[in-house]
């Protein structure tokens, strides 16, 4: 799980309640096992490795969406 804590309090829909509280921004659910590592990548923003009890290491990166508002998201240019 990805917890943004300055979210904490923040006002939700009834609709959002359901998927979790505000500051819950991402569940991973790649892993089988019980996670028993990971580590942010120093260099690439977003990317994350982690390994589970069974050894499986998994590495991945959460889509933009998840960590940046709509609004925030620099706009694709316009397809001739």
């Amino acid at each position: 799980m990805v917890w943004d804590l300055s979210r904490i309090d923040e006002e939700q829909t009834p609709e959002d309640a359901e998927d979790g509280p505000p500051e819950l921004l991402f569940i991973h659910g790649g892993h089988t096992s019980k996670i028993s590592d990971f580590s942010w990548n120093p260099c690439e923003d977003w990317v994350v490795a982690s390994v589970a009890e069974d050894n499986i290491l998994q590495i991945w990166q959460m889509a933009e969406n998840i960590y940046h508002d709509e609004d925030d998201l620099p706009e694709e240019p316009a397809k001739p």
